[in-house]
């Protein structure tokens, strides 16, 4: 069997998406959503809200990068992937989300990312 590894995330964009170019030619759009989540504990309301790395890749994450500001809302649907390097001899990693599928609103239709064509290779410069 298996593992699963899927990610779906709500939130608003916390600045313009960020558009590269990688060595293949293949176009990534580099965005983090925050996503809020309201409890209450002890009777008392509380915030908390998830800031997180989504890569949205050909062109997806082009019509992202030409469409979509700071403050939008996007639902992405996705796979983690995490990123290591090294720097100055530490060693350090990031997750992120590889979005499939992104909808720019509630009841809107969204884009398809090449990342789930299979398009994008492992040559991401980091």
């Amino acid at each position: 069997m298996s593992d699963l590894n899927r990610a779906t995330l709500s939130g608003r964009l916390t600045a313009d998406p960020e558009l590269k170019y990688l060595p293949s030619g293949t176009t990534v759009a580099n965005l983090r959503l925050a996503s809020n989540r309201s409890y209450t504990t002890n009777g008392e309301r509380r915030e908390e809200v998830l800031f997180v790395d989504v890569e949205v890749y050909g062109k997806a994450g082009e019509a992202l990068a030409q469409h979509k500001a700071k403050g939008d809302f996007l639902l992405v649907d996705g796979r983690l992937r995490q990123h290591t390097w090294e720097r100055d001899g530490q060693r350090h990693s990031r997750l992120a989300i590889v979005a499939d599928q992104v909808s720019f609103g509630p009841n809107t239709k969204g884009v398809t990312s090449a990342a789930a064509e299979g398009e994008v290779k492992d040559d991401l410069p980091f």
